[in-house]
């Protein structure tokens, strides 16, 4: 299964500065994968009180691969939580979980589903190559409120244990 890590780099003497890394430690490819910060994170399965917001669509990390964030830039200093929602090749889903230096993983989604489609003329989560940087507003904020877990699935599992297609994730977002 794939297990990715978030990773901070210092700046080193011939790179461009400091830079988060999503490393994949895993034995298997991490596909569908959806990069997101928080305000703060509880480090807990689940959402429970956590609003998660700049959702940012990667592409696939390969087992033993690694992925610059380049788009957070130098956000070592700031209090904030980082989370990535990926699928294994099955498409389960696992989630990572990074604040206060500490990285917790859980099998099942416990970050937003946000959609891939558009909503209101404007698309929930960008795609990697189209951010340069997180200067501008917050876009796409949700939280437990904007999405139900299935009263049939087990809480370790969060909002979801296998991807079904995205077209239930539009379906239950609701947007403020």
């Amino acid at each position: 299964m794939p297990v990715l890590q978030f990773m901070w780099e210092s700046a080193q003497a011939g790179s461009d500065g400091p830079k988060w890394w999503l490393v994949n430690v895993g034995t298997g490819p991490a596909t569908n994968i959806v990069v997101a910060q928080a305000e703060k994170t509880g480090l807990k399965r689940g959402l429970g009180g956590e609003v998660w917001y700049n959702p940012v669509l990667v592409p696939s990390i390969p087992a033993g691969g690694r992925l610059a964030l380049t788009w957070l830039g130098g956000t070592m200093g700031l209090n904030c939580g980082l989370g990535a929602s990926y699928t294994d090749v099955e498409r389960h889903f696992y989630t990572t979980k990074c604040g206060d230096d500490v990285s917790m993983f859980f099998s099942g989604l416990h970050l937003p589903r946000w959609p891939l489609l558009k909503l209101s003329g404007n698309k929930a989560v960008k795609t990697w190559w189209g951010v340069e940087d997180l200067s501008g507003p917050p876009w796409s904020p949700a939280g437990s409120e904007h999405s139900k877990r299935r009263w049939w699935l087990a809480r370790r599992f969060g909002l979801s244990r296998r991807m079904g297609g995205w077209a239930d994730p539009v379906l239950s977002y609701r947007p403020r």
